[in-house]
């Protein structure tokens, strides 16, 4: 049968109609009603669905950052040189870093502890043991990781915009800094807030940060780093104030 004058055929279909266009990076799939069971993919440019824990959860789409700083930099190219050095130990010492591996627990972003791969454990000591400017071992500690830090205390340093930060010095190695601040009032930092300041030799037993904002709170912490790249676990949350100029 032919098509009526207005363009429709005589089915009811408009043929002037156009096809559904797909908007880019549409890949959203939906699993029954949208409002019963699963929802995965983006949907649109802004709204990204997934499984958290268990959950469907929506959030915002966002491009992760990559300042590209010194830092990050120097950590990355460490990474690159310790999975080479890795690629280059005997069967015998890798198998060594997975025994040692059994006997390590790691936390997870989520506070959960799990067990690491003898490569990953590798990689982590030959990193730490590079920034404190030591030399990374082949063969795998037989040594426990060391202890927290004791005594970890702050004082306010007359005359300058810092503190002074002590410990007992008990284990030879390398203590390590991380701050968090300015902190506003009754504000307790989170894990994820600190930032690495420096290595310095546990012999010492001092170190004074400088350059903060005067009569203000910080958030200190501190852990021993062996000379094989072994950590100990982070004091708990210290505050401190910088002293006035």
């Amino acid at each position: 049968m032919g098509t009526l004058v207005d363009g429709t055929d005589p089915d009811g279909l408009d043929l002037n109609l156009n096809p559904l266009k797909t908007e880019e990076g549409n890949g959203m799939k939906i699993r029954a009603p949208l409002h019963s069971i699963d929802v995965r993919g983006r949907f649109g440019v802004g709204v990204v669905f997934t499984t958290w824990r268990g959950l469907s959860v929506g959030r915002i789409f966002t491009v992760p950052t990559n300042p590209r700083s010194v830092r990050q930099l120097v950590i990355r190219g460490l990474m690159t040189a310790g999975s080479r050095a890795w690629a280059a130990l005997t069967d015998g010492n890798r198998d060594g870093w997975e025994t040692y591996s059994d006997s390590q627990s790691r936390k997870n972003i989520f506070g959960q502890d799990v067990r690491a791969s003898g490569f990953n454990e590798y990689c982590a000591l030959y990193v730490m043991a590079s920034e404190v400017g030591e030399t990374p071992v082949s063969v795998a500690p037989i040594t426990a990781a060391p202890l927290q830090v004791t005594d970890g205390a702050c004082e306010s340093t007359a005359g300058g915009e810092s503190f002074t930060l002590t410990w007992t010095d008990e284990q030879g190695g390398f203590v390590d800094l991380w701050m968090t601040g300015p902190l506003g009032p009754g504000r307790q930092p989170r894990e994820s807030d600190y930032s690495h300041i420096s290595f310095t030799p546990d012999a010492t037993a001092t170190v004074i940060p400088a350059g903060l904002t005067p009569v203000t709170k910080y958030g200190v912490r501190i852990r021993q780093v062996f000379a094989n790249g072994q950590v100990g676990p982070p004091t708990a949350f210290i505050q401190a104030t910088a002293a006035g100029a």
